[in-house]
C-alpha cells in the first residue's frame, strides 16, 4: 500500500474521530481505538481509552475543526505517525488550535487502521 493511499485513510479517520457523531454507534467508535490506547491531552495528562471514548461520545455533533499541515509519515510497514494542526470553527472559538500527533497501527490481515497513541499541545494565541 502507497503512503498516499494510506495518507489519505488516515486523515479520513481522524477527521472522524471529531466530525462524526458516535452516540448511535458506539462500537464502531471502539473499533478505531486499539485496546491500550492511550493520550496525552494539552495539559499533559494521559487519558485512558475509555476516558477519550467517553469525551468523543459526549461532544457537540455540530462541533467541527479545520485540519491543516495533515503529514503522514511510514514509521514500519503497519505503523504510521499522522500529524497536523487542528482548530475548532464551530462553534467559533478564539484559540489558535493545537498541534497533534497520532500513531496508528495495522495488525490484522486486512489492513484496518487503528488509533494506538494521540497527542495534543495547545497553541498560544499571540
Amino acid at each position: 500500500m502507497d503512503i498516499l493511499n494510506i495518507s489519505e485513510q488516515i486523515r479520513t479517520l481522524e477527521e472522524s474521530l471529531l466530525h462524526q457523531d458516535f452516540s448511535s454507534s458506539p462500537e464502531a467508535l471502539e473499533a478505531i481505538i486499539c485496546d491500550d490506547f492511550r493520550e496525552v491531552d494539552p495539559k499533559g495528562r494521559e487519558c485512558s481509552r475509555d476516558d477519550v471514548i467517553s469525551w468523543l461520545l459526549q461532544k457537540d455533533p455540530a462541533s467541527f475543526w479545520e485540519f491543516s499541515e495533515f503529514a503522514v509519515h511510514q514509521l514500519a510497514d503497519n505503523v504510521v505517525l499522522a500529524t497536523y494542526h487542528a482548530k475548532q470553527i464551530l462553534p467559533e472559538s478564539s484559540s489558535s488550535g493545537s498541534k497533534h500527533c497520532s500513531i496508528w497501527q495495522a495488525t490484522n490481515p486486512e489492513k484496518i487502521w487503528q488509533l494506538f497513541f494521540h497527542q495534543s499541545t495547545k497553541i498560544s494565541s499571540k
